[in-house]
């Protein structure tokens, strides 16, 4: 019996096109949040399907490990249940690069461009429009078109950058051109979008005395961390369209500053054999969250362990790619605190009053942290038959993005890994958005808030 190829090629095209009116439609019945969230699920089952083909991985690497690796890619958090170096093949690795590059640049940042770009329903582009405004909260001063681009200009401009830095230096120490050059576009991409990924075993270990592999990585690691509101806001001081730098791109400067500071030194000083770059290095990973490490995180005392959890719990910048309460919400908690101490009715920070929203949303942010955290390491502790501090280290890991292990990861059961992955989805989604996406309901009324209760325009 012969086939019609050209008969059965119009009905695939046509189960295609109905297939995508039918996602829009359900686009558009969405929240905002609701669409933050299954844009991630959906990126995470894409890439599982796509890693579970018989080409990308050596064998021995089973569904679950697939939706591990799936998972800990798009959210970035890095960590892996199987030797990620080993087990897959190049076209493997390509796939979890990609996954990694949109989880990074921002699932919705990335959806949105192409949306917009291509959407020709008011309707739609106004959806898209309303969940990146959901995902992502700007200053009153910056437009949402302007982050847009600019988030991909300076996610192209950064990764480049690294991409010359890294390749010179794999040139110099015997890698071929080829060989240079995947390696230096793998790491300066990992990175920049603080995924912890690493063609080693040993993650970076191996380079602990390099100082330009030291440099390179934490540059890279910071600026995808701090965010590309610091970026854009740069962008445009410079260029003179705004005459000062923003509120918020200060106080994000200033905390990652501070935490980077008291990180550094309290490594240095309750952890004998670390230097001082090594020291910076593991304060950086996981400020960053983004889980690279030059010590072996296993070893370390029980004291260090603790200051890492708080360091990631911290995490990042609003509109970056690192996980965490982020430093603009920890600022906010700090300003309460003090402003409580000193009888202040007011809360301020830096002469700045907070507003009431932001407030709100800061102390949202923590109490739901916990929670999650809570019920991570809880069903982690029923489930796994581990030391609870490398379970609470390995759930901050998860519910901040971060790819820190203490070589956990690998003895978790298929319970574990399953508790694991949800955390880390819901890192990635974030805790208040992923609270909202279940409360939500496509009744529910998305009313624009004026600009002084904005969550994000003071801090």
């Amino acid at each position: 019996m012969s086939i019609n190829w050209r008969n059965s090629l119009n009905k695939t095209k046509d189960f295609i096109k109905l297939s995508f009116k039918k996602y829009l439609v359900f686009l558009l019945h969405l929240t905002p949040h609701q669409n933050v969230a299954q844009t991630v699920l959906s990126y995470t089952l894409l890439g599982w399907i796509v890693l579970s083909l018989p080409f990308m991985t050596h064998g021995g690497v089973g569904f679950l490990d697939n939706l591990f690796t799936s998972a800990a890619a798009v959210s970035t958090a890095g960590l892996q249940t199987v030797n990620f170096a080993d087990s897959y093949t190049l076209l493997g690795k390509l796939v979890v690069l990609v996954l990694i590059q949109i989880g990074g640049v921002g699932y919705m940042t990335f959806s949105s461009f192409v949306f917009l770009a291509l959407a020709k329903k008011h309707r739609l582009r106004k959806s898209q429009q309303e969940a990146l405004s959901a995902d992502i909260k700007l200053p009153e001063e910056l437009k949402l078109s302007d982050f847009l681009w600019s988030a991909l200009v300076f996610t192209a401009i950064a990764e480049s950058i690294g991409v010359v830095f890294l390749f010179n230096y794999f040139r110099h120490h015997d890698f071929t051109v080829l060989n240079a050059a995947w390696y230096s576009i793998f790491h300066s991409v990992s990175a920049f979008c603080t995924a912890g990924y690493t063609l080693w075993n040993n993650n970076f270990i191996d380079f602990s005395d390099s100082k330009t592999i030291n440099t390179v990585i934490s540059c890279l690691s910071l600026a995808g961390a701090m965010g590309f509101i610091v970026a854009a806001d740069l962008f445009n001081f410079i260029r003179r369209k705004t005459k000062e730098i923003s509120f918020t791109t200060k106080i994000i400067v200033l905390t990652t500053g501070v935490v980077l500071a008291f990180g550094t030194f309290t490594l240095f000083v309750t952890t004998p054999h670390l230097s001082l770059a090594e020291a910076f290095f593991q304060t950086m990973g996981a400020a960053t969250t983004s889980g690279f490490n030059t010590a072996d995180i296993s070893k370390l005392s029980a004291s260090t362990v603790l200051v890492l959890i708080l360091i990631m719990s911290i995490g990042g910048s609003p509109s970056g790619t690192a996980g965490g309460v982020k430093t603009t919400t920890f600022a906010s908690v700090v300003a309460i605190v003090y402003s409580h101490l000193h009888l202040n009715p007011r809360v301020e920070f830096l002469g700045h009053t907070v507003p009431v929203q932001r407030l709100y949303a800061a102390t949202s942010t923590v109490l739901l942290y916990s929670v999650f955290l809570f019920t991570s390491v809880f069903l982690l502790a029923l489930t796994e038959n581990l030391p609870f501090l490398n379970l609470l280290f390995e759930s901050t890991a998860a519910l901040s993005t971060a790819g820190f292990s203490m070589e956990t990861t690998t003895h978790l059961s298929a319970i574990g890994k399953l508790i694991i992955i949800a955390t880390m989805l819901i890192g990635r989604i974030g805790v208040v958005t992923f609270s909202l996406a279940l409360m939500s309901s496509d009744a529910d009324e998305v009313k624009p808030k004026p600009a002084a209760e904005r969550a994000d325009v003071a801090v």
